[in-house]
């Protein structure tokens, strides 16, 4: 096929399969926040936004951290009469509640991550990052400059299973390019900056030649960063990190960090909204895994990060796009 066929192929598949504003337009959608955490909230604006541009109304809710009120809102959605909803869940339970609610009420729910294979079948999808691979790049990036010596990961809340994916995909990475530093040190800050503060200022003051740390996320990262700075050893020491989140990019702009993982939830929330959208439309099947956009930030690109706080011309042009296309889920 010559490429001119190929291209107006490509925009007439566009075409087909992403839902059009006439489509979506009276269309009432529940977005549902797990939490307060910055990342639901940068999705749920950028979920807003593209929202605006289709003439959908979104009624936005939060949990709080609380699967009871997760399950209270998932309730009042479906009294309300929404066409459909939109989830970062709190947990793998609540994720199993709330499905059973919509599914007596006819109404299809989509979660931007919580994925579980079991689930699939019940629901209009899910979008995530493959947990079990995200931390593989940071580790090579910073194994190719660590050869050996010692290095240390300052990882999430323990429990859920994405902190020790996280932690774990990061020492493949290293692996993967033949370095043969030793992890002397694994500590749990639960995703909080402060905590991570305090455990990078233990972990230095127990080993101090310490060449490179690895944060599980840009929040910890800057936790992180602050305790190098005290110990004197910014420049010295190497910090990777995961998330691409807007204080992650800031401190590549100042030297402090090599490498960021991002997930933006911008655009994630953008494509999550269309399909969930395409579900109801019955222009795509429900019950699909779709993978969640990544970029791999550094110095090199970091002016053309996906932004978190993505402006409305930035969310018209995510729209315009063809819609995202089903991937088998990911396994450990």
């Amino acid at each position: 096929m010559k490429k001119s066929t190929m291209a107006l192929a490509a925009v007439a598949l566009g075409a087909l399969i992403a839902p059009t504003f006439a489509q979506a337009a009276e269309k009432t959608i529940a977005f549902m926040r797990g939490g307060p955490d910055p990342y639901y909230q940068y999705g749920m604006n950028a979920a807003q936004a593209a929202a605006d541009k289709l003439g959908v109304k979104l009624v936005t809710y939060t949990a709080n951290n609380d699967p009871t009120q997760e399950l209270a809102n998932v309730q009042d959605a479906i009294t309300k009469g929404v066409d459909g909803i939109l989830i970062y869940a709190v947990s793998l339970s609540s994720e199993k509640a709330a499905i059973a609610q919509a599914q007596r009420a006819g109404v299809p729910i989509f979660f931007q991550y919580g994925y579980d294979p079991s689930l699939l079948k019940n629901a209009a999808g899910f979008m995530e990052i493959n947990l079990f691979k995200f931390g593989e790049p940071v580790g090579e990036a910073l194994g190719k400059q660590v050869p050996d010596g010692e290095v240390a990961i300052v990882t999430g809340k323990l429990g859920r299973g994405d902190a020790e994916a996280f932690a774990n995909s990061f020492k493949d990475g290293l692996k993967a390019v033949g370095s043969k530093a030793s992890v002397v040190a694994e500590v749990a800050a639960d995703w909080d900056r402060q905590k991570a503060l305090d455990a990078t200022a233990q972990i230095l003051t127990a080993h101090p030649d310490v060449k490179a740390i690895y944060a599980a996320n840009d929040d910890m990262a800057v936790g992180v960063s602050i305790a190098i700075d005290r110990a004197g050893k910014t420049g010295k020491i190497l910090l990777g990190a995961c998330n691409g989140a807007p204080y992650g990019i800031d401190l590549i702009k100042q030297g402090k960090m090599t490498i960021t993982n991002s997930n933006p939830p911008s655009i994630a929330s953008v494509q999550s909204l269309q399909l969930l959208l395409a579900v109801i439309d019955k222009k795509i099947e429900p019950g699909q895994f779709y993978a969640a956009p990544t970029q791999l930030i550094t110095s090199a690109n970091m002016d053309t990060a996906i932004p978190w706080d993505a402006k409305p011309d930035q969310v018209a042009a995510w729209l315009a796009q063809p819609l995202p296309q089903p991937s088998p889920g990911p396994t450990n």
